[in-house]
């Protein structure tokens, strides 16, 4: 079975003093935000619509390209999932959060480094390696 879910990769403040919001999901792994499309709802509105269910935080401008996408596998009920995550990057304007208690135990705004050691999964490890990369790109761009 195929599953598809949509997130955003939360950021505040620029370059090297940039914050990563990372939530603990009820089942314990450390990830960023996301979830699944409601009947009708294109992938950006989803992910938006996550974003703001899981942390409260509506003060945020979302990138609508790039994205970056994870893609991994597990079992559930004895059935193989193929799941694809595909994020966007929020660049919000507070570091206030409130959580979605029902979905989300914790949270934590983080550098990179720590943000790196701190999520569960290496898919979303690496997805994140990319959206570094990216932002490193885009800074030599612009300063250059």
């Amino acid at each position: 079975m195929k599953d598809e879910c949509f997130g955003i990769v939360p950021i505040f403040g620029k370059e090297a003093d940039a914050l990563f919001l990372l939530i603990q999901h009820q089942a314990g792994h450390w990830a960023f935000p996301k979830g699944h499309a409601n009947p009708g709802e294109s992938p950006a509105e989803t992910a938006r619509r996550e974003f703001e269910e899981e942390t409260g935080i509506s003060d945020f401008e979302m990138l609508d390209e790039p994205t970056f996408t994870e893609h991994y596998s597990f079992v559930k009920d004895g059935e193989p999932i193929e799941k694809t995550v595909t994020y966007f990057l929020g660049f919000v304007n507070s570091v206030e959060v409130v959580l979605q208690e029902e979905e989300i135990q914790n949270s934590a705004w983080l550098p990179f480094e720590e943000a790196v050691k701190r999520i569960t999964f290496d898919a979303n490890r690496l997805m994140f390696g990319e959206v570094k990369a990216y932002l490193d790109g885009r800074k030599l761009k612009v300063g250059g």
